[in-house]
This record gives C-alpha cells, sequence and structure tokens, in this order.
C-alpha cells in the first residue's frame, strides 16, 4: 500500500532514514542553540507538572531551527501524504526538550468523534514529529491508536521511530507522547495515563538520551485549515501567545515562497 493510502488508512504514516545520523547529531546542537538565545530572550518555559521545556514562537521565527522546518524532505513527505503540491503553513510548530505529559487525545479543534466540521470528508491536516533519540526500544516516543481518526478509538500501538525517522499523523488521530516502555514486555501498551504514570522506575525502560523532539503542521488551504485558525489557534490564550512571538521578516516569507509553501499569518485574520 503507498503511504498515502496507508495514511489514509491507518490515521499515520512512518518514514524511515528520512535523516542520517550525523544530521540528527547536528539538530541536537541546534535545538540546545535556540534554547540559549530563546532564554535569554525570555521566552522558554517549563510544561506543568513535567520536566520538560518549551519555548515560545513557531519554528519559523527560529533561526537555528526553520530550516529543519523548510526542509525538502519533510516538505515533500508533506505533500506526499497530504496528496497535493499546494501545502500551506500557518505557524503551527514548536520544539521540546525533557520529557512531557502523557494520554490519549486528539489535536483537531473537534475533538469529540464524529462531531462537527473536522468530521466531515476531505479533512487534510496533518502534524509531523522529528524525535532526536531512538525510541524503537526506549522510553518517550509516541503511540497512536490505529484508524482512529476514522473511529471512536483503535488499537494501540508504539511507533518504533529510530534516530533519522519521521513520523506524521492526522490531527484527528488519538496518540500519546512520552510513552512507557515496560522491561521484558516489548510492545505492550498502558494506555492509562494514569497508571503510566505510575509504573515504577525499576520497570520502565530508560530514554536513550535526553528527549529532544521537533514538531509542525501542515495542511490544505480550504475549510479546516480556515476552522484551525479562526477556532483553536485565535481563541485558546496559550496558542495566541505563542503565535504573537512569531515574527517573520520578508526573507523568511520569501524562504517559504521559494519552497513552495504558502504562508498563512493567522494574526492577520484578526480584525
Amino acid at each position: 500500500m503507498k503511504p498515502a493510502a496507508l495514511f489514509e488508512d491507518q490515521g499515520y504514516a512512518l518514514k524511515f532514514g528520512v535523516f542520517s545520523s550525523a544530521e540528527i547529531e547536528r539538530m541536537r546542537a541546534q535545538v540546545e542553540q535556540q534554547f540559549t538565545l530563546d532564554a535569554s530572550n525570555g521566552l522558554t518555559h517549563p510544561v506543568m507538572k513535567t520536566d520538560a521545556c518549551y519555548a515560545k514562537g513557531d519554528l519559523l521565527s527560529k533561526e537555528h531551527l526553520r530550516s529543519i522546518l523548510l526542509d525538502e524532505r519533510i516538505l515533500s513527505m508533506a505533500r506526499d501524504l497530504l496528496q497535493t503540491p499546494d501545502i500551506a503553513y500557518f505557524g503551527d510548530s514548536t520544539y521540546q526538550i525533557g520529557t512531557g505529559a502523557r494520554g490519549f487525545h486528539r489535536d483537531a479543534v473537534d475533538r469529540t468523534f464524529g462531531k462537527g466540521l473536522d468530521w466531515e470528508p476531505g479533512y487534510n491536516i496533518l502534524r509531523m514529529g522529528i524525535y532526536l533519540q531512538d525510541h524503537k526500544v526506549y522510553s518517550g516516543g509516541l503511540k497512536i491508536k490505529v484508524s482512529s481518526h476514522r473511529n471512536k478509538s483503535g488499537k494501540s500501538v508504539f511507533l518504533d521511530t529510530e534516530m533519522g525517522d519521521v513520523a506524521a499523523w492526522s490531527l484527528k488521530t488519538l496518540h500519546s507522547g512520552n510513552a512507557v516502555r515496560i522491561k521484558g514486555l516489548k510492545g505492550i501498551s498502558i494506555d492509562a495515563s494514569s497508571i503510566e504514570n505510575r509504573i515504577p522506575r525499576f520497570l520502565k525502560k530508560d530514554q536513550q538520551k535526553q528527549r529532544m523532539s521537533l514538531f509542525m503542521t501542515f495542511g490544505v488551504k480550504g475549510k479546516f485549515v480556515d476552522h484551525y485558525i479562526q477556532d483553536y489557534m485565535l481563541k485558546r490564550p496559550d496558542v495566541l501567545d505563542n503565535l504573537q512571538c512569531s515574527a517573520y521578516n520578508d526573507q523568511v516569507r520569501g524562504l517559504c515562497k521559494a519552497k513552495g509553501v504558502e504562508l498563512i499569518e493567522p494574526l492577520k485574520w484578526q480584525s
């Protein structure tokens, strides 16, 4: 089955070996550089009740990280899965250092199965994740409920990402980050976060190294992207705050144009 058909059927896709190990190590250095810069500008914040940190402002606004967002391999994968050359980016991306919260959830505006505009046919927004460490055998990766973008739930599976792989999922797909792997029980997923969070340390598989991850969202211009911007990005205070810290100049806009990515700037939609 072709990647786009598999994505449509299962609600997620995994592309192996997109980046080399050397490139991943360079990305880790870029994340560290950007975090130092963001901290000096007062943009870094802890994630509540976790040991993770993030920075305000999207990846396109980050001088050390925008090249990853606009890497042709990322854009090509987004185009292939969305089945169009005409992809749009609308300021929804971030990076994170450390282990964040767990719990299955959807990222779409309408998160109750079958209710709302997002559940109309043709939904075309996806999120992509690059994990800068191994999660094939180590904890800290992503779990997906297969085909939950078309069903109320689904079978829970680990995305066995290795360094250099890129994951993508529909914003309607149920997923949970920072997954715990249990020693001696490969592939066994504890889906209830209340239980997963209480698994004793001696039973957990360690993480390979400090967790670093980057996330970016692409879509196709139209009603679903409009809905996401108007009814999520511009209405949720923390997302709006993040947008206000995402400054683009004409050079950055030109980079998007040169890459064939339509840049939508949500703050320009405000009256």
